[in-house]
This record gives structure tokens, sequence and C-alpha cells, in this order.
């Protein structure tokens, strides 16, 4: 059965999936079994900047959310791309404690794209000094890509 929705529906269906998946109320079940991390800034922090596949996808977001415990996203906003209503871009804050205790606080802007629903590709941007300093450079868990 083909999706009926008007491109506006579609859109805003995708910016409410994102917004819940990033304040917590979706899990990894939002992802397609071909979902793509890629996090640019990534390999100044010696890991991959690509995570292909749910099940390496999981694995990483998984060991990386072990070192930042209770991390919060604040202040999410949405963005739909006009040519694109599987594609949103999103501003948001995070707030979290790393293993050491030390306060870890960051603004990220990413990319999603969606696919009949389902997470395709999460493309995240960050400053990776903030992650070096708030875990005095011992970020650990990456897996490989």
């Amino acid at each position: 059965m083909s999706d009926t929705r008007t491109a506006t529906e579609i859109a805003a269906a995708n910016r409410e999936l994102a917004r819940k998946f990033l304040i917590g109320e979706l899990g990894f079940e939002l992802f397609a079994d071909d979902v793509v991390l890629e996090f640019p800034y990534g390999p100044s922090l010696g890991m991959p900047d690509r995570f292909e596949g749910k099940e390496v996808a999981v694995t990483y977001l998984t060991q990386m959310l072990s070192q930042l415990q209770d991390l919060q996203m604040r202040d999410v906003v949405s963005h739909s791309v006009d040519a694109d209503p599987n594609t949103v871009i999103n501003e948001y804050e995070g707030d979290a404690v790393t293993k050491s205790g030390k306060a870890y606080t960051q603004i990220y802007m990413n990319k999603m794209r969606f696919r009949d629903g389902k997470l395709v590709l999460f493309r995240e941007l960050w400053d990776p000094m903030r992650v070096a300093a708030s875990t005095d450079g011992a970020y650990e868990g990456n897996v490989t890509a």
C-alpha cells in the first residue's frame, strides 16, 4: 500500500519522530536495519566517523551512552527540508555526567533521514573538544566501523 500522506504531513511526522528519539521517548526500534550513523568530527577523538547497520549502530551508541550518564537532550528545534520531507535538521543541547563525575554539556546539530518511518541516516555534529575536556581525553568504548 502506498503512502497517501502529503509531503507536509510526512515532514511533520518525521519531525515528531526526530524529536521523540532525541529526547528519549523512542529508542533503537526507530532504526532501519541499514541505518548509518555519521560523526564527521569523531576521528579527532580517535573514533570512526561512520557506523553502518543497526547492530553496529546500537553497539556504538550503547557504549557511548555508558560513558555519558543520564544524557538528556533539551531545547530541541527541528526543521523540515522543503525539497525532501524525509529529511529533518535538528538543533539541540545535551547535558550528562561522565564516568569520572565531570559535567558534560554539548551543542549539537544533526541531519536525520527517514524512510517509511524508520531512521536511515543520523549525521551529528558536535564539538570534540567538549568531549575530550569532560573525559580527560579518555573516551572509551568505540566500536570499529
